[in-house]
């Protein structure tokens, strides 16, 4: 549609864009120009409207971020071309980081973000805000078991080894996808020298999905500073290879406040605490895409207090407890603790297991509502 009041940044947390704007938006590749392609560098140098006898309803613009001066080229391309073309610009996690150093392209964009395949994505469920969290069992009560379910858990979500249906293909496939990030986006974004120490913090940190760590002993180990395992960490997590969970205190007593959870983007590389790292993957992506979509303000947290007290996730709506999740590979059976947070933060708790067909109150009493569900059937109704 003509006259696109907004052009859309898609940051790439698993790459994949391309391909995606190619058979979606570009079909014909008549309104596709990749600014890693000389011949576009060149044509733009000749010509700033370059791409304006594209007959195409979408120009998309991808890795322009790496070019001195994108934001620019872009408003100034944006301002003249609106009313004719909708743009899509996509790139790497670095166009996230990047984009935060100006703002001359405020006002102009709605961003999304993409992540690795997931159940809803395999099973063409589309997504809408609910307006609370039990529209979500509703909804998933009345579904079958995505036979995707398994195939997901084993491969992961990127497409190249999903689509492979081969293990071995993951694990070749994994390395180079992790050392590209490493050796390419880490060295771009930070000053960071010791990536020897980076790659062996990844392989430390699997032990630990599902758990707090501790940047002491991950300092003693990589014989560096707790400031150093904290800075390393953040870039990672710039680059989407992991992503942190930080606990919720609010109104908890005696609750933990600083430490976090720390999970792989590609639940696969998860040995141990794999299912959990799966179902903290889906949330993380479910929050960001009802932000990005709806523009309400969703977190993923957890809940842990001294006293061993905790339950894995937490959703919250505008900084409010919206969701109580617990993750069970096996018997999903409500924990003290799931009893404790429902009454306390008055709000819904889903145990969430790898058993099939299962979907069932636990309890709906009070301020304590209790449910069981297969993931294979709720992760289908989330974003």
């Amino acid at each position: 549609m003509a006259g696109a009041a907004y052009a859309f940044p898609v940051r790439a947390e698993t790459g994949g864009q391309t391909t995606l704007v190619k058979s979606t938006l570009c079909p014909d590749k008549a309104g596709y120009f990749n600014w890693d392609n000389r011949k576009v560098r060149l044509a733009w140098q000749m010509d700033a409207d370059f791409f304006a006898a594209a007959d195409s309803e979408w120009i998309c613009f991808d890795e322009i971020h790496k070019r001195p001066g994108w934001k620019d080229i872009l408003k100034g391309i944006f301002d003249v071309h609106s009313d004719r073309f909708r743009f899509v610009i996509t790139g790497s996690a670095r166009l996230e980081t990047f984009k935060k150093s100006g703002d001359s392209l405020v006002g102009r964009y709605f961003q999304t973000r993409l992540f690795p395949l997931n159940l809803p994505d395999l099973t063409c469920n589309d997504f809408s805000l609910p307006d609370n969290p039990e529209e979500l069992l509703d909804s998933a009560s009345s579904l079958p078991d995505a036979p995707e379910f398994e195939d997901l858990m084993q491969l992961g979500g990127f497409p190249e080894p999903f689509f492979k249906s081969s293990e071995t293909f993951w694990k070749r496939w994994s390395m180079n996808h992790r050392d590209l990030i490493i050796q390419e986006d880490l060295r771009d974004l930070t000053r960071i020298m010791e990536l020897d120490k980076i790659e062996y913090l990844l392989e430390l940190l699997e032990p630990a999905v599902g758990n707090t760590i501790s940047y002491s002993n991950l300092a003693r180990d990589l014989e560096t500073t707790h400031g150093s395992i904290k800075r390393w960490l953040e870039s990672l997590n710039k680059v989407q290879l992991v992503f942190p969970v930080s606990p919720f205190s609010r109104n908890i007593r005696r609750s933990y406040r600083q430490e976090r959870k720390w999970y792989y983007m590609d639940w696969r590389a998860a040995g141990i605490n794999r299912f959990e790292n799966f179902v903290s993957s889906s949330l993380h992506r479910a929050v960001s895409l009802y932000t990005d979509r709806f523009g309400e303000k969703m977190q993923l947290h957890f809940i842990r207090t001294h006293d061993g007290t905790e339950v894995d996730f937490l959703i919250t709506l505008n900084n409010r407890p919206w969701l109580l999740i617990e993750a069970r590979e096996g018997k999903p059976d409500a924990s003290r603790a799931v009893y404790r947070f429902c009454e306390e933060l008055d709000v819904p708790c889903l145990i969430v297991t790898k058993q099939k067909n299962v979907c069932r109150k636990i309890k709906h009493d009070g301020r304590q509502k209790i449910y069981a569900v297969s993931w294979a059937k709720l992760g289908q109704v989330l974003p």
